[in-house]
């Protein structure tokens, strides 16, 4: 059984009752020990012994020490989940940025659209297109990500779920998350329980 921590803060942004959405699906779909935190400042002394990580928070300043612990943790093989507002946090830290895949840049506002599956994506194959209404995030990528669903925005394919490795460990961004319904959409739950599944080595 996978332990994994929970890294999620915020009653606005992201609500409160959205960190309650994915934490109910989390324990009803998965088969893993869960324990949780509301900052990266909090991280365990014994998180060699987590599979993974799940980000959900939007913090603005992350200490050095908190930093290095991610860094390592990802990079001698330990899993990381980053869901929505994870890009937008430490915007000023490139190395966070780069563990994650990307780095926030803008959105519009909350409008609704779809989000559609590649065809070669093995990680969520058989998962179909859905849509949300949520704010569509805009990102300034890592070259080395690989995608699996994109949003079309001003005629364009942009990613808005992908996988990357950092080191030896394995690194899933979900970019929707800004309301509680998307949250409760059972599609996307179920591309939050393949990426978790995939960055614990499954």
């Amino acid at each position: 059984m996978k332990n994994i921590l929970l890294v999620t803060d915020g009653l606005i942004h992201p609500p409160l009752t959205a960190r309650r959405a994915l934490h109910s699906a989390l324990v009803e779909r998965t088969q893993s020990n869960f324990q949780h935190v509301r900052s990266m400042e909090k991280l365990p002394k014994d998180l060699e012994n987590f599979s993974a990580l799940v980000l959900y928070f939007h913090h603005k300043r992350i200490s050095d020490t908190a930093l290095e612990k991610l860094e390592n943790f990802v990079s001698a093989g330990g899993g990381g989940l980053g869901i929505h507002t994870a890009t937008a946090s430490f915007k000023k830290q490139p190395a966070y940025s780069e563990t994650l895949g990307g780095r926030f840049t803008g959105h519009g506002p909350v409008e609704s659209f779809e989000l559609q599956p590649l065809p070669e994506s093995a990680i969520f194959k058989g998962i179909p297109s859905f849509r949300v209404k949520d704010e569509l995030y805009l990102h300034e990528l890592q070259p080395e990500i690989e995608t699996h669903f994109t949003v079309m925005h001003k005629a364009a394919k942009i990613p808005a779920v992908w996988t990357t490795h950092y080191g030896r460990g394995r690194v899933c961004y979900a970019m929707p998350g800004h309301r509680t319904e998307t949250m409760r959409n059972s599609i996307y739950q179920r591309v939050l329980m393949r990426g978790l599944a995939w960055v614990c080595g499954k």
